[in-house]
């Protein structure tokens, strides 16, 4: 979980340096969620608890907080609102990253 959590803080990382300004945000949250939904994907073939997953992206949001502080609330939010849908669209639906943050809304449809 920890190696999880450190690879998506060195990917934010990468992404706020790469970004040229603050012009495109809806962006960065899309690259965001898809980074999360990938490791929420990954971490779902141990087969944990709901609860699990949910500690899971609560230690990735909390992660990422010390590089954007403001990025805690909004990862947290997305995840108790959008977390059932999420799951479902990875196991039910077989969507990837990507289809699932567009179908939640959080990308747009660029693939």
């Amino acid at each position: 979980m920890l190696r999880a959590a450190l690879l998506l803080l060195c990917a934010v990382i990468g992404l706020t340096a790469a970004a040229p300004n603050q012009s495109e945000p809806r962006d960065l949250l899309c690259d965001i969620c898809v980074d999360v939904v990938t490791d929420i994907d990954e971490f779902l073939v141990s087969d944990p608890t709901e609860q699990q997953i949910v500690e899971f992206v609560e230690e990735i949001c909390a992660a990422m907080g010390a590089i954007l502080p403001d990025l805690v609330a909004t990862c947290n939010a997305l995840v108790e609102a959008q977390l059932p849908a999420i799951i479902e669209g990875i196991v039910n639906d077989n969507l990837n990253p990507q289809e699932v943050c567009t179908s939640i809304g959080v990308c747009s449809g660029r693939m």
